[in-house]
């Protein structure tokens, strides 16, 4: 089965746009996956050679990591490499594949959607409450929610894509 991944042409500037976001994304994510790894090792040197510890490294690796695989996961369903059962697709008739693509995707659209409503209502709600964060850093509650919110209404965008070229493609129909 074709999947809706990223097109390589690139019609309008919009599009390219869109592809660039897209792979800025996955960049991002790979950066913040390798600055994690020099920050443990960091940490982890450091304190083997008796020179103490990075006393933030634990709780900047904790939000690396979320917002890493927040930002990374609209580029992964961009490009194909998101979770898919393909036992199922193997399985299926072309017309049978095409439907569990549509139904997929308008699903992960509205799960996306309310995530993404969601995760902005709590972010202006812990902004307008003033929440904060203390712990070795301080900072407003309202940034944590900010990569889920992101991530979410960029799967939502990326979901309604796919719909749209899964309806409008008459291949295996």
């Amino acid at each position: 089965m074709s999947t809706p991944q990223a097109s390589t042409s690139f019609r309008s500037p919009g599009h390219r746009a869109y592809h660039l976001l897209m792979s800025g994304c996955g960049l991002a994510a790979a950066l913040l996956f390798g600055a994690m790894g020099l920050l443990v090792c960091a940490d982890v040197f450091m304190r083997n050679l008796g020179w103490g510890t990075i006393a933030w490294s634990v709780e900047v690796t904790e939000y690396m990591l979320m917002v890493a695989t927040f930002v990374a996961a609209p580029w992964l369903l961009y490009v194909g490499d998101h979770i898919r059962i393909d036992i199922l697709l193997r399985a299926a008739s072309p017309i049978g594949r095409w439907w569990l693509e549509v139904m997929t995707d308008l699903v992960g659209l509205g799960i996306c959607l309310v995530l993404a409503w969601q995760s902005v209502v709590v972010a202006a709600d812990a902004a307008s409450q003033g929440g904060m964060v203390f712990k070795v850093l301080i900072f407003p509650e309202w940034w944590l929610n900010m990569p889920m919110a992101f991530a979410c209404i960029l799967l939502a965008i990326e979901f309604a894509r796919r719909l749209k070229v899964a309806v409008f493609r008459t291949e295996g129909r």
